[in-house]
């Protein structure tokens, strides 16, 4: 089948369109005919060999997929060849067949394309998780999204809006912003050219906002000043190379929280909160109530370059394969 390959650990430079044998499906398991796949930091990740999971080359990268099930495992319930599903995969979405655990495969509703279904999964999951199983957001909170303009930022942003949130996107740039304004931000922070503590305060009247939504990491400390009494910090990622640090004072001088959330921990030991999140999601989508991610599409001959431009973070919004 072809594939995009990586062949040696390293970067995209040792990623390029090949070929791969098909994957065997096993137990509990279900084969993809794979339509779409989002291209991810994780995957970025995965090529360099700096992810918590092990990949051996060679293999294809791709941590998120979408297409007809065309095989079902030994075991497997509740899903059958013909449907339509968006997958969370641990490698191999850059290629035109896929394995996923069925547990881990969610049905994508009628008019949700598959390029939508791919290059929203693992982002507004995330998102959605860290805003409602995490954060606990009520309506009328506030939240502040660092790196708005990333996938995972621009999808904090607009499902924070649609669960009723007052949104603060922060961004490093006007493009950025303006993207993180159109999914549902009702205030805007360069913190490139602004102070991110004072600019927050000042959007938020002084008292500051009820939730922080952290995947990059560089702005912790300003950003967990910028917490109300109560405030929950969500850590996400560390897509900017820093980790946030927090002192025990400043959480108990103002009840504040710091939560870390990574999607595996719902993979493995929280499946039905991560498969009703999943079903929100999709739903809001076909709905019209959550602002769909700004998308990019190329084919797997793109998938070397659209990795290096993740690693260069020259991107708003989402890249995703079509096969």
């Amino acid at each position: 089948m072809r594939a995009v390959v990586c062949r040696e650990l390293g970067g995209p430079e040792h990623v390029s369109l090949g070929e791969l044998p098909v994957p065997a499906v096993g137990p509990g398991e279900v084969g993809i005919a794979v339509e779409a796949a989002g291209v991810s930091f994780a995957d970025v990740m995965f090529v360099q060999g700096k992810h918590q999971t092990e990949h051996v080359p060679p293999f294809a990268p791709g941590m998120e997929a979408a297409g007809r099930v065309v095989e079902v495992g030994e075991g497997v319930e509740g899903v059958r060849e013909g449907d339509s599903v968006a997958a969370l995969l641990y490698d191999g979405g850059y290629a035109e067949r896929a394995t996923a655990l069925a547990t881990e495969c969610f049905p994508v509703p009628e008019g949700l394309t598959p390029e939508l279904a791919a290059g929203a999964l693992s982002v507004y999951l995330t998102a959605h998780i860290c805003l409602t199983w995490e954060a606990g957001l009520e309506p009328g909170e506030r939240v502040l999204v660092l790196g708005a303009g990333s996938g995972v930022g621009l999808a904090a942003v607009a499902v924070g809006a649609a669960l009723g949130g007052e949104v603060v996107a922060a961004a490093s740039s006007p493009e950025k912003l303006a993207t993180a304004q159109a999914a549902g931000a009702g205030r805007l922070v360069n913190y490139r050219t602004e102070d991110l503590r004072e600019a927050t305060l000042a959007a938020t009247g002084g008292s500051g906002v009820d939730v922080v939504v952290d995947p990059v990491g560089a702005q912790g400390e300003e950003a967990f000043r910028s917490l109300d009494w109560g405030g929950r910090y969500v850590v996400a990622g560390f897509a900017g190379g820093a980790v946030p640090r927090f002192k025990g004072n400043h959480l108990l001088i103002k009840n504040r929280s710091a939560l870390g959330m990574v999607l595996m921990h719902y993979r493995e030991r929280r499946v039905a909160r991560m498969r009703q999140s999943a079903a929100e999601v999709f739903a809001m989508f076909a709905d019209g109530h959550l602002a769909p991610p700004l998308i990019e599409v190329g084919g797997l001959e793109d998938g070397p370059r659209f990795l290096q431009r993740v690693l260069d973070r020259d991107v708003v919004g989402k890249l995703v394969l079509r096969v």
